[in-house]
């Protein structure tokens, strides 16, 4: 892997080659296409992140593995890719700094995927998303479906709200005009010219319709437009948990009900910051 490559794999998606020193679960790549495997890290990451039942692990796991395939269409974009193969790695979890469960894929090997020949991009992509969602990421949805006792259709729709939103970074990054188109034809293709049965499916399930939302501004200023969550993370189902204002799950009613929360919480805190202002101008030296 070249030093950037390296970098980028580490810092914004966990894979890695060096294993953390204490982690607190592993468990290799391979055996999460497997029940046992899938029921041996939902047991292990349930108390971990408070799961009031194993489909909450289980959703929660599909939600991380995604980062899986946004490094893989990072790196399909650039025209430069490693092997990320399940059997190439080993799933860790391990405390973060900041207290939370984190999760590190550690690769025991590099080995680079051949790229694109002259005129023949389009068939070359094909060709790995094919392998890389039918031969890697499918059997470990299903798998966790099973495991954990879920509907496989809620965890294939875990998948393309975070996809969108990387997909939406990178033409934030992109340097030109041309970079964004091609960023904006791989969306196009993964997600509405890759068939079905790659998934396993009868149609392409990372094909969805984002609905968008209104989330309450500052006092003063206008509200912000938000994804809907094309599936529910579940985090309902964890300790202290509750519904988040873009779950597909809640109410209409229950959503405005949650925006006047925020409202009123958003003006208190305005109010609160011109008190500390207006104090901070009196005690200052005349």
């Amino acid at each position: 892997m070249s030093s950037s490559l390296q970098h980028v794999m580490a810092e914004q998606f966990g894979v890695t080659t060096e294993l953390h020193p204490q982690p607190l679960f592993t468990i290799a790549g391979s055996r999460l296409s497997t029940e046992s495997g899938m029921q041996e890290l939902i047991s292990a990451y349930s108390p971990l992140m408070k799961a009031l039942e194993p489909a909450a692990a289980g959703a929660y796991f599909i939600s991380r593995l995604s980062v899986l395939n946004m490094a893989m269409h990072e790196m399909l974009i650039n025209d430069e890719l490693i092997d990320l193969a399940p059997e190439l790695w080993t799933l860790q979890i391990y405390k973060h700094d900041k207290g939370h469960a984190e999760f590190r894929y550690v690769l025991h090997e590099i080995r680079y995927l051949e790229g694109p020949r002259e005129g023949e991009r389009s068939a070359w992509r094909e060709e790995l998303l094919c392998h890389w969602y039918g031969t890697h990421i499918r059997p470990i949805v299903e798998a966790a479906a099973l495991a954990a006792d879920m509907d496989i259709t809620h965890l294939w729709k875990l998948f393309p709200i975070r996809l969108r939103y990387r997909f939406d970074h990178l033409k934030e990054q992109a340097g030109c005009e041309r970079q964004q188109l091609r960023i904006e034809e791989e969306w196009t293709f993964v997600t509405k010219e890759l068939s079905g049965q790659v998934f396993g499916r009868a149609g392409n399930p990372l094909n969805v319709k984002f609905i968008h939302l209104d989330y309450p501004g500052a006092p003063g200023e206008p509200d912000k437009q938000m994804r809907m969550k094309t599936a529910c993370c579940m985090f309902y189902r964890t300790e202290g948990g509750h519904y988040c204002f873009t779950c597909p799950r809640m109410k209409p009613s229950e959503r405005e009900e949650r925006k006047v929360q925020i409202r009123e919480k958003l003006a208190q805190e305005a109010m609160a910051k011109g008190c500390c202002a207006i104090d901070s101008s009196m005690g200052a030296p005349k």
